[in-house]
């Protein structure tokens, strides 16, 4: 290999390749490390097809463009793998899914129950100004159709740049001042609010489209993947702290 440093460095043997907690910790791999090993251990007894394997496989050659042997080859030398090497990776999203399967139903109902708020998906139209008597005329001329949101927030509000046409989402409210949230959840589709005020601003709202996240089979499986990956997480900051933190 060509020498690029004008000073010796140590060589680089078996011995420094050889894997140890130390080194994997000061790598900052530690965790990455960890939850490669509960994922296996969680997931050991589960049995996979052949077939759905080979599906996988399929699935993952087509996205990445591997057409042929030699672009396999260098794909997998670049990742640092052989073939089952990424058998064993493509397998392990595949017996999570089944794990999933086995989530308590109450914790998959409190779970979104929790996340509901980041879930829930809202439209709207807003202006913002710092004038009160502006903001009730410009209400005014919405409620009685003499103006659009549109035209008004191209020519009045103070967020025209982020918003040029006064619209807003769809988009959870997490992060949303918590008088926007109330204003949006009290009321109904198409419903045009009256200015109100949030510190020096005055707000219109209306409300476009209000879409409630549902339980549903689609949500259902989302929030128990969730759940594993909670648990993994969890096992693994315990892991951590138990065995692996020295002070």
């Amino acid at each position: 290999m060509e020498k690029i440093f004008n000073f010796a460095i140590p060589e680089i043997d078996t011995d420094f390749l050889t894997p140890s907690i130390d080194k994997i910790r000061k790598g900052n791999l530690l965790k990455v490390y960890l939850k490669e090993l509960v994922i296996n251990k969680i997931t050991e007894q589960i049995y996979i097809e052949r077939n759905q394997i080979e599906h996988a496989k399929n699935n993952f050659f087509k996205e990445n463009k591997l057409f042929d042997n030699n672009r396999l080859k260098q794909f997998l030398l670049y990742r640092g793998i052989n073939e089952k090497d990424l058998e064993y990776q493509l397998s392990l999203p595949l017996k999570l899914e089944i794990l999933s399967n086995k989530v308590n139903q109450t914790k998959i109902e409190n779970h979104f129950l929790k996340r509901k708020d980041e879930l829930d998906l809202y439209k709207y139209n807003v202006i913002r100004i710092n004038n009160c008597d502006l903001a009730h005329e410009i209400y005014f001329q919405l409620e009685g159709k003499e103006s659009t949101f549109k035209r008004l927030s191209n020519q009045y509000s103070l967020d025209k740049e982020i918003f040029p046409e006064g619209i807003v989402g769809p988009k959870n409210l997490v992060g949303t001042h918590p008088v926007i949230k109330e204003k949006l959840r009290n009321f109904n589709n198409g419903n045009l609010i009256k200015p109100f005020q949030i510190n020096n601003s005055w707000l219109v709202i209306k409300l476009l489209d209000r879409k409630e996240a549902k339980l549903d089979k689609k949500t259902c499986k989302m929030m128990s993947l969730e759940l594993c990956d909670i648990f993994v997480q969890n096992k693994v900051s315990e892991l951590i702290e138990n065995y692996y933190i020295k002070f």
